[in-house]
């Protein structure tokens, strides 16, 4: 070998790691912003069960009154809150249904720096003589 064609082959292997170089920081580059997206992805599955849970909770106050509360996962950094109005449902004869309600359960939340909320409606049944 010549120490011209020595030199041939130190260039192409200086122009083959630059290359694998730049190939391997991409692949960082998306690895990272995958991660980032599964991150995200946790955490709003995370405050779904939570405001599912929250929904429930409310649903086995009682009374109406204690239905509507708010409460805050500071883990998540999101806050629930729930409210409770009349279902404005008739029967076949015209009448209003009394007892039934439409209980709304609400999460709060950022991403970034947007504001998101997400929330659940149940109807619920409450007769007056329940205590």
């Amino acid at each position: 070998m010549t120490p011209r064609s020595q030199g041939y082959i130190l260039l192409e292997l200086v122009i083959a790691l630059t290359i694998f170089s730049i190939a391997v920081l991409g692949l960082a580059r998306s690895l990272s912003s995958a991660l980032e997206v599964a991150n995200s992805l946790n955490r709003e599955n995370a405050i779904r069960i939570g405001l599912r849970s929250f929904l429930e909770e409310a649903r086995h106050k009682p009374t109406t009154g204690e239905m509507a509360m708010s409460a805050a996962d500071e883990r998540l950094g999101c806050t629930y809150a729930s409210i409770i109005d009349p279902a404005g449902l008739t029967n076949r004869d015209g009448r209003n249904l009394s007892d039934l309600y439409k209980l709304t359960a609400t999460a709060s939340f950022q991403i970034g720096a947007e504001a998101q909320q997400e929330s659940v409606t149940v109807y619920v049944y409450q007769p007056a003589t329940k205590r």
